[in-house]
Order: C-alpha cells, then structure tokens, then sequence
C-alpha cells in the first residue's frame, strides 16, 4: 500500500510479507528504490529473519519457502524515515535528560 500523508510518499507493508520480502531483497541488492518514500513501514530484518531473507535472495529457498520460515519467528515492525521532511513534519522533541557518567 502507499499512501500520502500531509505530503509525505509513505510506504506500508502491512501486513503484505510478498512485497516486503523482495523490497528488502532489492535494497540489500543496491536498490535506491526506497529514496522515492519519505517514511517507510514493515517489519525489520533482524539477524534471524535476515538470514531466512538471505536464504530466499541467493535462490536458495523459493519465496513460499521463505515466508514459511519467516513466521515461524517473532516479528517487530519498525517505521524508517528516510526523508529530513518526513522527520520534521513526523517527530516532535518533547524533552531531554541529562546522563552523568
């Protein structure tokens, strides 16, 4: 799905796992794709799900193979702001701390 939000090009791949997992495949294989969304949405490729992607991208599983595996680990979705337009219209500092070593 893609959608305009207050002028932002967004990117979602919920709950889509077919085109995520060629979208990431792609972009590992140097793909600029992702530079025509300022905000990207999915699940994040963790070193687990990364090496189930890795598997499908080398051709050495097919992808209903991968997508098997996939499930078979947890998942967390994370959202990629790949635009300084995206940041300033999205985020908002609220407050800070200080840390002392």
């Amino acid at each position: 799905m893609n959608a305009k939000t207050d002028g932002l090009h967004i990117k979602s791949f919920e709950p889509d796992l077919l085109e995520w997992i060629d979208f990431v495949c792609e972009c590992r294989n140097g793909s600029t794709e992702y530079q025509q969304y300022d905000v990207i949405y999915g699940k994040v490729a963790d070193d687990r799900i990364f090496r189930v992607v890795d598997m499908y991208r080398t051709g050495i599983w097919d992808k209903e193979r991968a997508l098997k595996e996939i499930k078979v680990y947890p998942t967390y979705d994370q959202a990629c702001f790949v635009t300084q337009k995206a940041i300033d219209q999205l985020l908002l500092f609220q407050s800070s701390l200080e840390v002392q070593l």
